[in-house]
């Protein structure tokens, strides 16, 4: 069997690339030949394995969201042979609409979110949900990764799509070194107890309002460390706030690290917190997938669809992000029950392991031949 994957990529950043690099992954080690297909501003060929290539394909230099969209275009018809010859298409977010008209029986769509479910206008809403309907047409095989945007896609979509979750690269979460050295590389001591954030600094994580929880948590705990790896526009707005606090020597910020060195970061935490409930398009956060499958306690605000892998309790707490009070007992009772909590998260990892989810999606292309 052949797959060609929209988007391809060898070193991923975001969770589209993530979804596609990992699947990749899988279906080579499986014996299936994948083709990744990339815009770029020259023509090259990486192959990652015996079965895995990607496909990197000179396009123009547009530059913005329509620019991509064109170069993506470009870059189908450029690799149509490609298309023609493969046994499955399959094409995940956004990147489905540059093959949307493509003439082939064997598409395959991964819509990640609705963004639809992000907007407060109802007027924004209602436009979101024309666009999706109209980008989303044509596939035989469309796949959501819960039934919060299954209900969402079916309903203003018109199309009934299959629940295939967003896996989880377990053992690529797993470290040789030992906790305590990659903490001093970092700056840490080895008493230091870490709260993590890992995600875009931008509105809708509700970032402040974990800081000023983190402030009542560091009242009651003097060895708890706040650290952001992130990036994004209210960085120099929450470093303001820590100092206003006198919490600015608690609070650390790192830049966004490489996929394959996550680990490290994820593996130094004592606890992870995502707080964002009016950002999201209804799919689960990948740092949240990644600090369940690293073993660790997490908190996420009950008003999110994250609440569908952290329980209240057991592998961490659901909690609503403007009650400061119970943000900072949930990080506390959680670094306090670590290695409880830890283990049901991997228990709840396992379900998502990303070779689960590979033979699933594979048994669903099957359907299409």
């Amino acid at each position: 069997m052949q797959v060609t994957l929209l988007p391809g990529n060898a070193k991923p950043w975001d969770g589209i690339e993530v979804y596609s690099f990992e699947l990749a992954k899988r279906l080579s080690n499986k014996g299936i030949y994948v083709i990744g297909l990339r815009i770029s501003s020259k023509d090259d060929v990486f192959q990652y394995n015996k079965n895995f290539e990607v496909d990197y394909v000179k396009t123009s230099e547009l530059q913005g969201g329509l620019g991509y969209h064109i170069r993506t275009l470009e870059m189908v018809i450029k690799k149509s042979r490609i298309l023609i010859d493969s046994d499955i298409i399959h094409a995940i977010g956004g990147y489905y609409a540059s093959i949307e008209f493509f003439p082939s029986s064997k598409k395959v769509a991964t819509i990640i979110g609705a963004s639809s479910l992000r907007e407060k206008s109802i007027l924004r809403k209602s436009l979101r949900r024309i666009y999706g309907s109209l980008i989303y047409r044509f596939a035989s095989l469309y796949i959501v990764p819960n039934e919060i945007i299954k209900n969402e896609v079916k309903k203003y979509y018109r199309i009934n799509p299959v629940v295939i979750p967003i896996g989880i690269d377990i053992n690529g979460l797993k470290i040789n070194e030992k906790k305590d050295d990659i903490k001093a590389k970092y700056g840490f001591n080895e008493t230091d107890k870490i709260v993590l954030y890992l995600g875009q600094l931008v509105n809708g994580k509700r970032l402040f309002e974990l800081i000023r929880s983190f402030k009542v948590a560091s009242e009651k705990s003097d060895n708890i460390k706040l650290l952001f790896v992130a990036w994004g526009y209210l960085k120099d707005q929450l470093k303001e706030l820590a100092r206003q606090l006198k919490i600015e020597n608690k609070i650390f910020f790192m830049n966004p690290v490489e996929y394959e060195m996550r680990k490290y970061v994820y593996n130094i935490a004592d606890v992870f917190v995502m707080l964002g409930d009016s950002f999201g398009d209804g799919g689960i956060s990948s740092a949240v997938m990644d600090a369940l499958g690293t073993g660790l306690p997490i908190i996420v605000s009950k008003n999110s669809s994250n609440i569908v892998v952290v329980k209240d309790g057991y592998n961490g707490f659901t909690v609503d992000p403007q009650k400061y009070d119970e943000v900072a007992s949930a990080i506390l009772t959680s670094i306090e029950n670590k290695e409880v909590f830890g283990k049901n998260s991997l228990e709840i990892a396992k379900k998502f392991d990303w070779d689960i989810i590979a033979d699933e999606i594979i048994q669903k292309y099957k359907t299409l031949l």
